[in-house]
């Protein structure tokens, strides 16, 4: 299972300023971004695209990753 530390390392989150509710998440392993949009009790997460249907990616950062198994992670 990941931990919050592990969560924390691979991911970056950057709020979206003017836009209230909206974030992009940026991956630092595969570079993929993806928009994250919050209102009230609801919220949405969609990988960013380009105009050719491909993710969106930044400059990736080498993280140490840990090996972890399907049966090791949790949903929750």
């Amino acid at each position: 299972m990941f931990t919050k530390n592990d969560i924390k390392k691979r991911f970056e989150r950057t709020t979206g300023g003017a836009f209230q509710g909206i974030d992009v998440i940026t991956d630092k392993v595969t570079g993929v971004q993806y928009l994250l949009a919050t209102r009230d009790t609801g919220a949405g997460l969609t990988p960013l695209i380009d105009g050719d249907g491909k993710p969106v990616l930044s400059k990736t950062e080498i993280v140490e990753e840990k090996s972890v198994s399907d049966k090791d992670v949790s949903p929750f």
